[in-house]
């Protein structure tokens, strides 16, 4: 069986504290996008989890999030002597906060709970998530959602108004631990934006939203290439454009098609770039 894994964007992410263990507590709304990587699972006869991908820099041991939620999985409905294989197809781009490794985790959960029939609840898969990463959790139910803490208590909120997405990851990346090494040189965001991110959404208003866009690893990472793209595409015509996660993908969001893919005339050469649409979850 396939399944696809959606990455995300951030449409806020305020930083709001820091916990005693050093974890920061967030308060952002993601959400989900129509580019994906996609799960091959097939069940085997010899006992023992094989894991396969087409990028052959991928880890295909415990430091994989497939490798980690597969076997958590496994663990827990007692199937460690079972036999499984699956292939990851590679398209998100790393190191872009895009969410690859954790909508990769989170399918291999809805994947295997399907194909061992063990009927788990969407609320158990997503605790299953959030001991690989805090960011699962959010793609296992994908759609918009509030998350807070250290991401990983999901509220579903009202989707993005409809509309076009241009994508560009850039060639240069950002590891997120570096991200945060940087944001604790500053201080904790100073005006909240997912607050008023809500309110645009639950208006339906496309505007308010691409005018409420922020995130503090922009405002602190402050990547050169970042600064640009966003640049660009307003000047393209987007409404609005924001890096998504600790970076360094910029989205801009278009009311229509025709202009989406005019920016993208316009953007060839700065990085990968795609063309989407918001998701809906499960």
């Amino acid at each position: 069986m396939r399944v696809r894994a959606y990455g995300k964007i951030n449409l806020t992410l305020d930083v709001v504290g820091r916990r005693a263990d050093g974890y920061h507590l967030l308060d952002t709304v993601m959400q989900s996008v129509s580019i994906w990587d996609e799960l091959e699972l097939q069940r085997r006869s010899e006992p023992g989890l094989r894991l396969e991908c087409n990028w052959e820099s991928l880890p295909l041991d415990s430091m994989n999030t497939v490798f980690r939620a597969a076997k958590f999985f496994l663990e827990d409905q007692k199937l460690q002597s079972e036999g499984l294989y699956i292939y990851i197809h590679k398209y998100l781009p790393s190191r872009s906060g895009m969410g690859g490794g954790s909508a990769d985790a989170a399918a291999a959960l809805r994947g295997l709970n399907e194909l061992f029939g063990t009927q788990l609840s969407t609320e158990k898969l997503m605790a299953l998530g959030a001991r690989v990463g805090a960011d699962v959790p959010f793609c296992v139910r994908g759609g918009a959602a509030r998350c807070t803490g250290v991401g990983a208590d999901v509220s579903p909120v009202p989707a993005m108004p409809d509309c076009w997405l241009v994508v560009c990851k850039p060639p240069m990346g950002m590891s997120t631990p570096r991200a945060y090494a940087l944001l604790d040189q500053y201080p904790l965001s100073s005006t909240q934006a997912t607050p008023r991110m809500l309110d645009a959404l639950a208006a339906g208003n496309l505007r308010r939203v691409a005018k409420g866009l922020a995130n503090r690893f922009d405002e602190t990472v402050r990547m050169g290439p970042v600064r640009s793209l966003k640049r660009a595409m307003v000047e393209a015509g987007a409404l609005g454009a924001m890096m998504t996660g600790s970076g360094s993908s910029v989205y801009g969001i278009f009311e229509t098609e025709q202009g989406a893919r005019a920016a993208i005339s316009q953007l060839e050469g700065r990085g990968r770039i795609f063309l989407a649409r918001p998701c809906e979850g499960i």
